[in-house]
């Protein structure tokens, strides 16, 4: 994706979400809830805009029983959610493919361009990464994950949602005070053309990063979900295609479809947790060259 087309991606999707009818009085789960039903549609009109030649796959799940992480080394501190909304792309290029993943947390403020965050658990996950360790993840309770570097990284933000008079909706990344001055329209698209986020390893991963977004990926393949404060009640999880086929099982993918109906049989706690998820297939690369 070239700069041109870019800033058309940005310009679409900005004219696109900011038509999104917001539920009133709700928290931030349900404008996650919202993100995930509408933005399979929006990009993937955008995309086929913008990128007539590829062929473009979204789709987006929403889960509100999030995993958690336990600082293994750092006592004092709550266990924080590992995000809100976790967005992924992967693009076919000479090379092979590339993939792209952003975690985000979401949060409503009333001042986005100087929001304040406390030093607090949340903030210490994204800046700092202590090794920890899962909890309230089903089959992954216990396992434990060191993401490296040990400082702040583009591939987890915040994103921030102002709601008066309208809902704005902008990301910032980890700092004090955030400075959330980019809008989530740009940051979608900088994550789509690979220019913001954090890359990662579908097959056979040799860190932590990479691993984490896996078994994120893994833990939100499942069926229904409720959100009574939306309307959704026993609504499918995934909306859009089923790009997250792609992600599951990247070095077997005659095998994917048999991965994720395996975890989505999975009852109990493990049906219940898992991350929000927005998963794009970009296509390839060189049939728009």
């Amino acid at each position: 994706m070239n700069i041109l087309e870019k800033h058309r991606l940005v310009r679409r999707l900005d004219i696109d979400i900011a038509s999104i009818q917001w539920p009133n009085n709700v928290q931030e789960p349900d404008y996650v809830a919202k993100l995930v039903e509408m933005l399979p549609g929006i990009i993937t009109n955008a995309l086929r805009g913008i990128l007539p030649r590829r062929h473009i796959s979204v789709g987006g799940a929403f889960i509100h029983q999030k995993p958690l992480a336990h600082f293994t080394n750092k006592p004092g501190y709550n266990d924080p959610e590992l995000g809100d909304l976790l967005i992924v792309c992967r693009e076919k290029r000479a090379s092979g493919f590339v993939y792209n993943a952003m975690l985000l947390q979401a949060k409503k403020t009333r001042t986005p361009l100087s929001a304040h965050i406390p030093n607090d658990h949340q903030f210490v996950l994204y800046s700092e990464w202590p090794e920890f360790e899962y909890k309230r993840a089903g089959w992954l309770n216990g396992k434990r994950r060191s993401v490296l570097p040990k400082t702040i990284s583009q591939g987890a933000q915040y994103l921030l949602i102002k709601e008066s008079p309208s809902v704005d909706l902008l990301t910032a990344t980890v700092d004090v005070p955030l400075c959330g001055s980019r809008l989530f329209a740009y940051t979608l698209a900088s994550i789509l053309s690979f220019d913001d986020g954090r890359t990662f390893q579908a097959t056979n991963p040799r860190d932590d990063w990479s691993q984490m977004i896996l078994d994120l990926l893994r833990l939100s393949a499942s069926y229904s979900f409720n959100r009574r404060n939306s309307g959704y009640v026993g609504a499918n999880r995934w909306n859009g295609d089923t790009a997250f086929n792609y992600f599951l099982n990247a070095d077997a993918q005659d095998n994917t479809m048999n991965e994720l109906k395996r975890f989505q049989d999975v009852k109990g706690e493990e049906s219940q947790t898992g991350i929000s998820v927005i998963c794009v297939d970009l296509g390839d690369k060189e049939n728009n060259e």
